[in-house]
């Protein structure tokens, strides 16, 4: 197993809060936000983000560009980590 590193744990939250991810790609996520508080609080923001669409959009795909608007700002927030 190689630990991930924050930019590849960042591209994992969503599949994660969505409970999509599984087995090796599941534990290194997991592994890493053991041993990453950076992380722990970015995947805390991507959960209210998350949170805050279902309940707003429960019936209807998020608005076109949406999903890639906020991975591009987690990626740029996951440089700074």
């Amino acid at each position: 197993m190689t630990p991930l590193t924050c930019e590849q744990a960042i591209t994992r939250f969503f599949g994660y809060l969505d409970r999509a991810l599984r087995g090796e790609e599941l534990q290194d996520l997991e592994a890493h936000l053991a041993q990453c508080l950076a992380c722990c609080d970015k995947l805390a923001f991507s959960k209210q983000i998350d949170d805050f669409i279902k309940r707003r959009l429960p019936d209807q795909p998020p608005p076109e560009g949406l999903v890639a608007r906020v991975r591009r700002a987690l990626d740029r927030a996951g440089g700074e980590a």
